[in-house]
């Protein structure tokens, strides 16, 4: 059974400060904590209501739980309501170490294509984006600096479990970005409403794609990459920063 310290230290879980200082994040629900398990990530306990572990349709998770010895313990539905941040709780959370993603450095990435993001503000974009990355086998992500962080609640629910199968998410400023990119030959393009067509970006080195916030752009310091745009056929004004990355991923990947 779950301790009221341990439940008072997931709830301060949901604030940047105490997740960076304590190098732990909060995991809840269902499919989120089994892409978690598939991805070997560092899960340290999962707490499960009496009801979620009857329930027939959980058994093939808990059978997966036990198979990898991670420790896991009940929780009660009260106890849960406490902590929990989702309206109709699955009776599924988990305590996970991020201290593997904390430490990393951009020095870190070796000879791999990369995705930078400056200025993603929406967790829900954040996490759709990491999503999609995964899909598309991209290992390295880097974030400026205001960035929102990728480990808030909000975005680990849209990731869906895929920050686990990253190998690096790297927090860094512009000015050692870039440094980075040139100093490593990096073919680099940065999506904006007007450039060259995508088409058109041919990488003969390994590349990094660099996107902005669908509301700001990219911030200055960016703009002496070369710039590529999405062909718009229709009148709407932007596109969505998560689908437009979906947009060039695929492009690059599969060209």
């Amino acid at each position: 059974m779950i301790s009221k310290n341990k439940i008072k230290f997931l709830r301060c879980l949901e604030i940047k400060k105490y997740r960076t200082k304590h190098q732990k994040a909060f995991l809840e629900g269902k499919r989120l904590i089994d892409e978690a398990i598939n991805a070997r990530a560092n899960l340290e306990t999962i707490w499960l209501t009496e009801k979620a572990l009857n329930s027939y349709s959980n058994q093939n998770l808990i059978a997966k739980i036990k198979s990898h010895k991670i420790l896991y313990e009940s929780i009660s539905e009260d106890d849960l309501s406490i902590i929990s941040n989702i309206e109709a709780s699955q009776g599924i959370i988990a305590e996970i170490s991020i201290s593997k993603y904390l430490g990393s450095k951009i020095t870190d990435i070796k000879d791999s294509n990369i995705l930078i993001l400056d200025g993603i503000s929406d967790p829900g974009n954040l996490g759709t984006i990491i999503r999609t990355c995964s899909w598309y086998n991209i290992k390295f992500i880097i974030l400026s600096s205001d960035c929102v962080d990728p480990f808030n609640l909000k975005c680990l629910r849209a990731g869906m479990g895929a920050h686990f199968y990253l190998t690096n998410i790297i927090n860094a400023k512009r000015k050692e970005i870039i440094e980075y990119l040139d100093y490593n030959a990096y073919d680099v393009c940065s999506a904006s409403l007007e450039g060259n067509s995508l088409l058109e970006f041919n990488p003969n080195n390994k590349w990094a794609v660099i996107l902005g916030s669908e509301a700001h752009g990219l911030h200055d310091d960016f703009h002496i990459f070369n710039k590529i745009t999405i062909a718009k056929h229709g009148k709407i004004e932007s596109l969505n920063a998560s689908v437009a990355c979906g947009i060039i991923l695929d492009r690059l990947v599969n060209k």
